[in-house]
């Protein structure tokens, strides 16, 4: 059997945005992130979700006393592929349905990554 590593990054700046990169095999649904591993020869293409999405859920953490609350989302993208994230906001979260915007986000330990934001 062969199995083949997917190496490339699940998201990416392009013209029109950041966007997520889901994957969709034959005889599956997209799927986010995309998955890690091919069996055989089986065919897996990119498919970009964003530079938008809708809202679905969303939580606001407070981690403790010294640390800042910060907010974890649930995003809808089309081909009906649902992204989890950091959420960003200032003082209020956005509405459920409201369109968010995939961003650029780097974590505590310098990493790069993406969030949602309106």
């Amino acid at each position: 059997m062969k199995i083949i590593k997917r190496t490339g990054s699940h998201f990416r700046e392009t013209a029109g945005g950041m966007v997520l990169i889901a994957a969709h095999a034959v005889g599956q649904s997209p799927q986010f992130p995309p998955i890690e591993f091919v069996h055989n020869d089986q065919e897996a293409e990119d498919i970009e979700l964003g530079p938008t999405g809708s809202l679905y859920s969303f939580t606001v953490v407070h981690p403790g006393k010294d640390k800042s609350p910060y907010g974890l989302a649930m995003v809808d993208f089309e081909p009906g592929v649902r992204a989890f994230g950091r959420l960003l906001f200032d003082t209020q979260p956005p509405a459920i349905g409201s369109r968010l915007r995939v961003v650029p986000f780097t974590l505590p330990d310098g990493t790069p990554d993406y969030a949602f934001q309106e």
